[in-house]
């Protein structure tokens, strides 16, 4: 059995904030010998078993300043952004179910989730869309048309399911979420935490 430690990183395939962590997450897994375990999530499951609020329903306030935070932290990390994407919102489902039959196959599903990310943030592409989510899959070196149909099998829904279901369990509320060691983590801008934790756990 291995040993080997694991961080498990919780995300909608449609989040920004997840997007702009994502290859700082990678980074570190990879400095660290860390496994990331993947946790695509449905966001309309999530947020209200979580007290939280889908984007459509928020505040005007809210919603204006998110755009604000979205251009600064774009703007800090470098990370092209449109903060209003042409595709947003789209269903989570089908590329969620994507990168869950990706994981299953034994794929590193990092690259296939940056760059299903790109495409909503920064590319204009609808995520959604299965002939995109094929071509996105080619580029990361995939069978992309054999694991989307993989994806289509019932099993991936009540997986789907399941995923946001054992999140809300573990204290998942928001994206992106990392658990490592048994200690959540929110916030791309919580990284850095995440990096003091693996940085005292190699001592």
């Amino acid at each position: 059995m291995s040993t080997k430690k694991t961080i498990d990183y919780y995300f909608s395939i449609v989040s920004p904030w997840a997007y702009m962590g994502h290859a700082r997450l990678l980074d570190l897994a990879k400095r660290f010998g860390v496994q990331v375990i993947y946790h695509p999530l449905s966001s309309p499951d999530l947020f209200p078993a979580t007290g939280g609020q889908l984007l459509k329903d928020r505040a005007q306030h809210r919603k204006d300043y998110r755009l604000i935070e979205l251009a600064r932290w774009s703007k800090r990390l470098g990370i092209s952004l449109n903060v209003q994407p042409q595709y947003f919102p789209i269903p989570e489902a089908p590329a969620s179910k994507l990168i869950l039959a990706a994981q299953e196959a034994g794929h590193d599903v990092g690259p296939l989730l940056g760059a299903i990310f790109k495409a909503v943030w920064t590319d204009q592409l609808d995520a959604s869309d299965a002939p995109t989510l094929k071509k996105l899959a080619d580029g990361c070196g995939l069978d992309g048309a054999a694991l989307l149909e993989a994806s289509t099998d019932e099993s991936y829904d009540s997986a789907f399911a399941q995923t946001t279901q054992s999140a809300i369990a573990r204290g998942v509320f928001g994206y992106p979420s990392y658990v490592y060691n048994d200690e959540l983590f929110w916030g791309q801008d919580r990284l850095e935490f995440v990096e003091r934790a693996l940085s005292e756990a190699s001592i």
